[in-house]
């Protein structure tokens, strides 16, 4: 009887553990769920959300004001109580002083070209419907640009900035949150930023160019005795460099530093566990990632993503990507030379900044 009643306890604790797991075991045996999860909107690769639902906020909110509130500049208040001021009876041309006194508390709505004077802090957002020029030593909580936006000298942008043209950032900025252009973004010198997304951003001033050509006259390159191939992969341990003026083709992994060396190309992707780094008027047509960090010299080409878990050094006239083919610049921090460029997203997570 005690060997019975044992028996019987145990079976009923045994059933009272495994009631939780009833579902997880029923989806094992017949898996219902098994469709991969659906991102929410836009929200990884669209750096240019908040612009644009902070433009589809406004519009709906100014359509619900009396007829009178189209007309001149307006100080009111829209319909969910936020105070705002538009200015709208301005020439055509740019012309200093436009925005009124009070209105840095407000939203501000510029009707047309303006230039400011400096040193305004606007501490609600700023769109302005025509081209903006702003001042030296301003300050911004967020801008949006439906024209050209050039913002002057020892500017700051808290949250977010985005122009529909050009967006021109002159020296010494510093732009925190997302900057976002849908055409380019001209970054001056020691301009500190966080996250950059547009078809062309570039140190500098330089025109976007035509897709880099492979020498046909380069020396293929000859892998140590100890590699091996590994699925669709050269694994070769310890440090790799490629001479200078040779070609190797297909993917890389290195398990200490890669050098690709002057006017070498790789016509794959490449990944090392210690760093990366590529000379002169190298070329990798695939990826570049690390645990270390990446180091590039003049006029690189990388034409995939560049991805380090360290800092991103890119020299000068250098570029990643193509407008055509857009990709991703992410690291630790990021320093662009002048002249650098990048075409798509630009991540630096402790924060990056062009040279001075």
């Amino acid at each position: 009887m005690n060997l019975l009643g044992f028996a019987a306890l145990l079976g009923v604790t045994l059933a009272w553990t495994a009631l939780p797991l009833i579902p997880a075991l029923r989806e094992l045996w017949a898996p219902s769920d098994v469709d991969p999860l659906r991102m929410v909107g836009r929200d990884n690769t669209d750096i240019s959300r908040f612009a644009r639902n902070f433009r589809e906020y406004m519009q709906r909110n100014l359509e619900r004001l009396p007829p009178d509130a189209a007309v001149g500049d307006y100080f009111g208040r829209l319909p969910d109580g936020t105070h705002f001021v538009r200015v709208s009876r301005l020439p055509g041309v740019l012309d200093r002083g436009a925005v009124p006194d009070g209105s840095h508390d407000r939203v501000v709505i510029l009707e047309q070209d303006v230039e400011l004077n400096g040193h305004e802090r606007f501490r609600l957002e700023l769109w302005a419907r025509g081209n903006l020029r702003g001042g030296p030593g301003a300050e911004y909580r967020a801008i949006l640009g439906e024209g050209t936006v050039s913002l002057a000298a020892e500017s700051v942008v808290w949250r977010w900035v985005h122009s529909n043209g050009l967006l021109r950032v002159k020296d010494g900025c510093a732009l925190f949150g997302r900057t976002s252009s849908d055409t380019s973004v001209w970054l001056g010198r020691d301009v500190g930023f966080e996250r950059v997304g547009a078809p062309w951003i570039v140190a500098g001033e330089r025109a976007a160019p035509a897709a880099a050509e492979i020498p046909t006259d380069l020396i293929p390159f000859q892998p140590p005795a100890e590699a091996a191939v590994r699925g669709d992969h050269l694994r070769v341990e310890g440090d790799l460099t490629l001479p200078p003026r040779s070609v190797w083709h297909g993917n890389l992994v290195v398990t200490g530093t890669l050098r690709v060396g002057v006017g070498s190309v790789v016509r794959g992707s490449v990944k090392a566990h210690e760093g990366v780094e590529l000379e002169a008027g190298g070329m990798v047509t695939g990826s570049v990632v690390t645990r270390g960090g990446i180091r590039t010299a003049e006029s690189v080409w990388v034409h995939g993503p560049v991805i380090a878990e360290g800092e991103i050094l890119l020299g000068s006239g250098s570029t990643v990507g193509s407008p055509e083919h857009p990709t991703t610049v992410s690291g630790e921090s990021v320093v662009l030379a002048l002249e650098a460029a990048v075409c798509g997203h630009l991540l630096a997570v402790r924060g990056g900044r062009t040279e001075s």
